[in-house]
């Protein structure tokens, strides 16, 4: 039996223990947000950044704020409610409705597009769903054309786009090389909406942003009043100026939604658990197939192959720590975001300036974060 004085006495030491860490972990927190907002603020006064940043570990968020203007003719702030386009980023969304339907066994990742594709070219006939989620289909990338800023412009449809990439030779053989490809998720966009009977950005609310509570995320239909949506800004020489107009038809499931940090965050939260899809459905969300690219996702892990070593200057080193990132460039936006699972932190960063290096900042955060020189 242990003596009542010996239990006291180590209750009152572990509790000493208890405060001594809660305040070193808060001192540690004060000064990662010292330097955060430092950093942060500095690159604003620089006009390298404006927008809105959120960290969080272990489902609290412990750094969100906004910087710069939302609206630069206005002088209307920031804040971390301001809704920005999201770019690629949309692609996790998208890779997320493609496994919705295939647990609800309405189709399957190996299935073959020409199920979906009514007279499907000769040389689409070896690819897969999967293919297109992991950018190994071989479809040239419809962002690359010589005539991309007049296609943007204009107003379309999804049909009309994949009519669009159907006659175009392929790059490789479906399988056999990952090349990044914008066109492998609108055609995703496509099926989706093909299988559903519904429109792709009434498919996401619906199965996606609803059930989790994202009020303020959705696709960004330009001519919709939609409040609290940042202005995009580009760079003409030395002058800022407004983004050039887009009609938002082309990117689509490639690229077409909006969000904030704050539904971010959500998102985060929603893929520790089995609320949209299976255990099953999340893992081969998080697989990478041909050495990086999982399902609408980059997968990181300090020696693998892919070429995030040095954007904008930035020498990027969170460590020996795996790390699922997708940026996102769109007409006056940028994005980044960063989950490393393990340790449960989740980093995003949403610019309405073109020219911005979120990827940079996010990973920039991130080796502060971790206490890791950069």
């Amino acid at each position: 039996m242990i003596p009542v004085r010996m239990t006291i006495a180590n209750c009152i030491w572990f509790l000493v223990f208890l405060l001594g860490s809660a305040e070193a972990f808060a001192a540690d927190a004060q000064d990662f947000n010292s330097e955060a907002d430092a950093y942060l603020s500095k690159l604003t006064a620089r006009e390298e950044f404006s927008g809105t940043v959120l960290i969080s570990t272990n489902g609290s968020v412990v750094f969100a704020k906004a910087y710069g203007l939302a609206n630069r003719e206005w002088n209307v702030l920031n804040t971390t409610n301001t809704i920005f386009r999201l770019g690629s980023v949309t692609k996790q969304f998208t890779a997320m409705c493609i496994l919705i339907l295939q647990d609800e066994h309405k189709l399957n990742v190996t299935n073959p597009v020409s199920q979906y594709v009514e007279d499907c070219p000769k040389a689409w006939r070896a690819i897969t769903i999967h293919h297109l989620l992991t950018h190994t289909s071989g479809i040239p990338n419809i962002t690359e054309s010589p005539d991309i800023e007049d296609l943007e412009r204009l107003p379309t449809t999804v049909a009309v786009t994949v009519k669009r990439l159907r006659d175009r030779p392929l790059n490789f053989e479906p399988g056999t090389t990952m090349k990044y490809s914008n066109s492998g998720y609108i055609l995703l966009g496509y099926i989706i909406e093909r299988i559903s009977g519904m429109p792709y950005d009434r498919f996401v609310a619906r199965n996606i942003f609803e059930p989790l509570g994202m009020r303020e995320s959705g696709y960004d239909h330009p001519a919709e009043i939609l409040p609290h949506r940042a202005s995009g800004y580009c760079k003409y020489g030395t002058r800022i100026i407004n983004c050039m107009p887009v009609a938002m038809d082309l990117p689509h499931a490639a690229g077409g939604l909006c969000s904030t940090v704050g539904d971010l965050f959500i998102w985060d939260q929603s893929l520790y658990s089995s609320r949209l899809v299976s255990v099953g459905a999340l893992d081969l969300m998080f697989t990478p197939f041909k050495g990086e690219y999982c399902y609408g996702w980059f997968r990181y892990n300090g020696g693998d192959s892919i070429e995030r070593t040095s954007i904008g200057g930035v020498d990027f080193n969170s460590g020996n720590r795996v790390q699922y990132w997708h940026a996102g460039g769109i007409r006056g936006f940028q994005s980044d975001v960063i989950r490393f699972p393990r340790e449960r932190v989740y980093i995003a960063v949403l610019s309405n300036l073109e020219w911005a290096n979120s990827e940079g900042i996010a990973e920039k955060l991130s080796g502060m974060y971790f206490k890791v020189k950069q």
